[in-house]
């Protein structure tokens, strides 16, 4: 396997791991732990103590321990309301912020100008023009190790 084949590799293997790790990074930037959340991951775990403590055909001493493992993380989220993760300014704070977006929503919003938006155009262009640019390297460099493949 020649190098030009490993980077390429290497290239779609970056792709995929953007590309499958991109929502889970949006999703955990947006809200990170919320009580319905908690309150999911400890049931979960609670199921996959249960579903390890029925489970036949391992040896005792992994199943207990992997069995107690999971109570024990279980344990950790039902024991902690999801309120003791707020402090009441920071509940107030997050009360208030979302007051602001409602009243922020229920008004119309009037915009300034109307017609054509060039810098709205331009961002879009240029997104086009990249994602042109990245098909005709992508395009250009299989043909070229298609190329080699056939010439050895």
């Amino acid at each position: 396997m020649g190098p030009k084949i490993k980077f390429s590799r290497f290239v779609g293997l970056v792709f995929l791991v953007a590309a499958l790790t991109g929502a889970t990074a949006n999703a955990w930037a947006a809200g990170g732990n919320t009580p319905q959340g908690l309150k999911a991951d400890g049931l979960r775990l609670q199921g996959i103590a249960e579903r390890y403590a029925q489970m036949r055909g391992y040896t005792q001493d992994g199943l207990k321990a992997d069995g107690l493992r999971y109570q024990a993380l279980a344990r950790a989220y039902a024991s902690r309301p999801a309120a003791s993760y707020y402090t009441p300014q920071a509940l107030k704070a997050e009360g208030l912020r979302w007051q602001a977006m409602a009243r922020s929503y229920a008004q119309p919003q009037v915009v300034g100008k109307s017609g054509f938006d060039w810098g709205a155009a331009g961002i879009g262009a240029i997104g086009v023009f990249v994602a042109m640019l990245c098909g005709a390297v992508l395009f250009l460099g299989v043909r070229r190790i298609r190329e080699e493949k056939l010439a050895v």
